[in-house]
């Protein structure tokens, strides 16, 4: 074995970064090219349009008082106005269905995050990343199964990084080996029951079965980890803030995990929902956050959920400025990076579901434009589609899509 592929071989085993002198990734990423990464953040109480979306449509549109923040990353995202989810009302009902698209009188599987990691989600420790700044429904399994998602980033900050002792390691894989088995005598015993139950039951034990071969998915991929050493990073843990009420601590957390986790290469996916409680500690805020959203037009309420919803555009301008700032190979880890801002709410005073806020941002599509669609026409699900399409996945439809998005081009 040379030197050079000595390096390969042990950069890949610790989960390093990427390093130029090897001239190629030096973690468990393809070598044979850079991987592309999704974020979906999820903002349950809507986003107030007349601060979002601008009058003109187009590359020519005047900025917005949000927008505004982010202006620099211009040429970097796109903003969309018009999509909805065909089926789907019900106002904060619909947050569970947002990456889904299912129409409300259909079981609600599959969201796009957990569609994805089951396409590219092999390669790296974690399919997914399911973090919470104070919202945690907008992932489902194929089963229909809620992805739990973790909102102490300390806990995630010790997953990705922090290596189990030798003795806990070996607990885990007997413990991984007996859910297995486990697994094995449910799934005999269960499909022992199939031709006595009625045709309903049958598709319900089917449902089932679906659930258990996910776990055992799950199951092989972990034991297949676990003695793999995690990666090492300069960054100390984060530290959860005490009160509920720090968003602005939690949001800053979350956004530093995710970076890390993509820079790292321990997943490809992430998904968090933002905040959705009442309390929040913003300078020039006095009334809940639920109750500004429906504000009825009231200036003093608006001028203070302006400035709730500001802090996520700040901290999001932060992460793409790190994520610019993070080389990978002759590119940056903003290039390969698709991130999603989007909302159950299109207008949140009045529980409206139609033409849902959309900001798409970082690589992968042409950018710089207001892409505008005549309301209740295009579904979100199309945005789903072309995103799949830009990971390499042809499918040609995603829960109500009827195709890729016009008019939003691949880079």
């Amino acid at each position: 074995m040379n030197r050079r592929h000595f390096l390969h071989t042990s950069a890949a085993a610790l989960g390093l970064p990427w390093l130029e002198s090897l001239g190629g990734f030096a973690h468990a990423a393809d070598a044979k090219s850079h991987p592309r990464r999704l974020l979906l953040i999820g903002v349950p109480l809507g986003l107030y349009r007349e601060a979002l979306v601008p009058k003109e449509s187009g590359e020519g549109y005047t900025t917005t008082e949000y927008l505004s923040i982010i202006d620099e990353f211009r040429d970097r995202f796109t903003i969309i106005s018009g999509l909805d989810h065909p089926g789907v009302g019900g106002g904060h009902s619909a947050q569970p269905r947002l990456f889904t698209g299912m129409p409300s009188n259909k079981r609600n599987v599959r969201s796009l995050d957990q569609y994805l990691a089951g396409k590219i989600g092999q390669s790296t420790r974690f399919d997914t990343l399911a973090l919470s700044a104070g919202a945690n429904d907008f992932g489902w399994t194929d089963g229909g199964t809620q992805v739990p998602a973790e909102a102490k980033m300390a806990n995630v900050y010790a997953r990705l990084f922090l290596d189990e002792s030798k003795a806990t390691a070996e607990k885990v894989t007997q413990q991984i080996g007996q859910g297995k088995s486990i697994m094995d005598l449910v799934q005999r015993q269960a499909k022992g029951l199939k031709p006595k139950l009625s045709q309903a039951d049958q598709d319900k034990l089917e449902e089932y079965f679906e659930s258990v071969r996910e776990t055992e998915r799950r199951l092989v991929k972990s034991e297949s980890w676990v003695h793999t050493p995690k990666p090492k990073v300069d960054a100390p843990a984060p530290k959860d803030p005490a009160d509920r009420a720090e968003i602005i601590t939690q949001l800053r957390n979350v956004c530093d995990m995710t970076q890390l986790a993509f820079q790292t290469d321990s997943t490809r996916i992430v998904t968090f929902g933002y905040f959705q409680q009442n309390n929040v500690k913003v300078d020039g805020v006095t009334n809940g956050y639920h109750p500004l959203s429906h504000h009825g037009q009231d200036p003093e309420n608006i001028a203070q959920l302006k400035l709730i919803e500001k802090e996520l555009f700040k901290e999001l301008k932060t992460l793409l400025t790190n994520l610019k700032h993070t080389k990978e190979g002759d590119g940056n880890l903003l290039d390969r990076t698709t991130i999603i801002v989007t909302s159950n709410l299109g207008n949140a005073s009045n529980h409206s579901t139609k033409d849902l806020p959309v900001l798409v941002l970082g690589g992968g599509f042409q950018h710089g434009q207001h892409l505008a669609f005549e309301p209740s026409t295009v579904p979100l699900a199309n945005l789903y589609v072309s995103v799949l399409n830009q990971f390499g996945v042809a499918d040609k439809s995603f829960a109500t899509s009827t195709g890729p998005l016009k008019g939003f081009v691949l880079a």
